[in-house]
């Protein structure tokens, strides 16, 4: 009698609850609405398939892997690498709108994934011993795209470029800065800018 009793616990044991699969994906919302309903209509009444469903909210969220990409895998950041300026290269990347022609040194020409800059670090006429930058971007979509001048860790001026690609800075200090560029799926470095 004992061991038909077990055999039959064996055998009946659960048989109502829906199996681990149905609970899984009721719990994912995968089921449709008629197949969902009587899954909650028995979770409501049967603290086995609770139980079921709380280890399985703890194990993915121990195990969870975001399927959205995060905000620093969708953000490409380059780190502009210097260009000797001059012949084909120059032509090629061409100058600020404003830049001022016979200027005695050429623009600093950058490359940093698809974006090419050009920058023109001159004396500032308004502002005696102050230097000012003119800068051209191309390459990337201008929309939205702030530019940063920084000494160290503080941002020491900040502009948008224009729908050209076009930027300045003025009153600027001699001295080693860093310039960022930031748009939206995109982040480019100018290191060590000595001005």
């Amino acid at each position: 009698m004992a061991q038909m009793d077990d055999s039959l616990k064996a055998a009946l044991y659960r048989i109502s609850c829906p199996d681990s699969a149905t609970l899984g994906n009721f719990h994912l919302g995968l089921l449709a609405e008629t197949a969902a309903q009587p899954i909650a209509d028995h979770l409501a009444i049967c603290p086995l398939c609770t139980r079921d469903i709380a280890q399985l909210e703890e194990f993915l969220a121990e195990t969870a892997v975001s399927l959205q990409p995060s905000t620093a895998a969708r953000i490409k950041v380059w780190i502009a690498k210097r260009i000797p300026s001059g012949g084909q290269t120059r032509n090629m990347l061409g100058q600020p709108a404003f830049a001022v022609r016979g200027s005695d040194s050429g623009p600093l020409m950058y490359e940093a994934g698809d974006a090419q800059l050009s920058l023109e670090v001159q004396d500032d006429p308004e502002h005696p011993g102050r230097k000012s930058i003119l800068g051209l971007v191309l390459g990337i979509e201008t929309e939205s795209v702030e530019v940063k001048l920084l000494q160290g860790d503080a941002v020491v001026t900040a502009v948008t470029l224009d729908e050209l690609g076009n930027f300045t800075f003025a009153k600027l200090e001699a001295g080693t800065y860093e310039l960022t560029l930031s748009g939206p799926e995109m982040e480019i470095h100018v290191q060590d800018l000595l001005i």
